[in-house]
C-alpha cells in the first residue's frame, strides 16, 4: 500500500488539543509525497459562503468553534489535505494500487456549510464526488467512533455514492441514530466489542456492498474506535480484531483511506499496518 503523507500536516498547529500533530509521530520518517493544493476542489462539496466563513476563522479568530482550533497556517494545510486525498482517489483510479492518505486537519464533520468536530473541509467527501464526476461508483465506508455528519449532509441524495458508518450512539455529533436515502447508519450501543462488531461487518457491510457493487471504496479510517483510544477509552471496545474483520472484506475492491479521528499515534500506526498488511511505520 501506498502512504501519501507530507510535513506540511504537521503545520496545522493546535497546541495540546488531542487533533494535534503528534498523531502523525511514526510517519514522519517518510519522505514526502508530492501533493496538490485542493482549493480548486472546495466548491465540489462546500457553498462558497462556507469556504469563505473558514477563511476569515482561521485568518482572524483563530478558531473554527470552541472545539476545532485552526490559524492562517491551518488554512493552507486543510487546502493541502484536500488536494492530497483528491490525488489519492486519483491514483486508485489510475493504477488499482490502495493507497493511504495521512492528512489533517480530519475531514467528515465538515459538511456544505458547516465545520466543526476538528474539521475544515470534508476531504474524503470531495475526493468522491471528484470520482463521481469521473463515472464512477463510490461506497463510503466510516469506521470512525463519531458519525460522519458532515459527510451524510454533503452526499445524502446524491446517485453513485453510498455512505456506509459504523459509530458509537448516541454520542458526539448526535447524528447517524437511522439510515436516510443512500446512507447507511449503523448505530453501535455503549460496550460493543469485537464479537458484535465483526458479525456487523460479515453481514452488513459485506451485503451492501454486494448489493451496491462499488468501483472504488473510499475509507473514513477513524482510529478512535479503538477502545483504547483516550476520546473513546472504552465506550466502544475494538481491538485489532475488527479493522482485520473490515480489512478481509473489502481487499478484493479498489480501495483509497483517508485519516479521520483517532488521538492514540500507536493505535494510527497499528490501523495503518493492518490494512497495509505489512509493517509500514517505525
Amino acid at each position: 500500500m501506498e502512504i501519501i503523507c507530507n510535513k506540511i500536516f504537521l503545520e496545522h498547529e493546535t497546541g495540546n488539543h488531542p487533533e494535534n500533530k503528534n498523531r502523525l509521530k511514526y510517519f514522519t520518517h517518510l519522505p514526502d509525497s508530492k501533493i496538490e493544493n485542493g482549493k480548486k476542489c472546495l466548491l465540489l462539496a462546500h457553498s462558497k459562503k462556507y469556504i469563505e466563513h473558514v477563511k476569515q476563522k482561521c485568518q482572524k479568530e483563530k478558531e473554527l468553534d470552541l472545539d476545532t482550533p485552526c490559524s492562517e497556517k491551518s488554512l493552507e494545510v486543510a487546502y493541502y489535505a484536500v488536494g492530497a486525498t483528491v490525488q489519492t482517489a486519483q491514483k486508485v483510479l489510475q493504477t488499482s494500487k490502495s493507497v493511504f492518505a495521512l492528512v489533517r486537519p480530519p475531514g467528515h464533520h465538515a459538511g456544505k456549510e458547516f465545520g466543526g468536530g476538528f474539521c475544515l473541509f470534508n476531504n474524503i467527501a470531495i475526493a468522491a464526488l471528484y470520482l463521481k464526476k469521473q463515472k464512477q461508483k463510490i461506497f463510503i465506508l466510516d469506521f470512525d467512533l463519531h458519525h460522519g455528519n458532515g459527510t451524510q449532509d454533503i452526499i445524502l441524495g446524491e446517485n453513485n455514492i453510498l455512505y456506509f458508518s459504523t459509530h458509537l450512539a448516541p454520542f458526539y455529533p448526535g447524528t447517524g441514530m437511522k439510515s436516510e436515502k443512500n446512507c447507511i447508519n449503523i448505530p453501535l450501543a455503549y460496550g460493543t466489542g469485537d464479537q458484535e462488531y465483526i458479525k456487523i461487518i460479515n453481514t452488513c457491510l459485506k451485503k451492501e456492498l454486494a448489493k451496491f457493487n462499488p468501483d472504488i471504496v473510499a475509507v473514513s479510517a477513524g482510529f478512535d474506535s479503538f477502545g483504547t483510544d483516550p476520546l473513546n477509552n472504552h465506550l466502544l471496545d475494538l481491538t485489532e480484531k475488527s479493522f482485520q474483520a473490515i480489512n478481509e472484506v473489502i481487499k478484493k475492491y479498489k480501495r483509497f483511506f483517508v485519516l479521520e479521528g483517532g488521538y492514540s499515534p500507536e493505535n494510527i500506526k497499528k490501523g495503518v499496518e493492518i490494512f497495509g498488511e505489512n509493517s509500514i511505520a517505525q
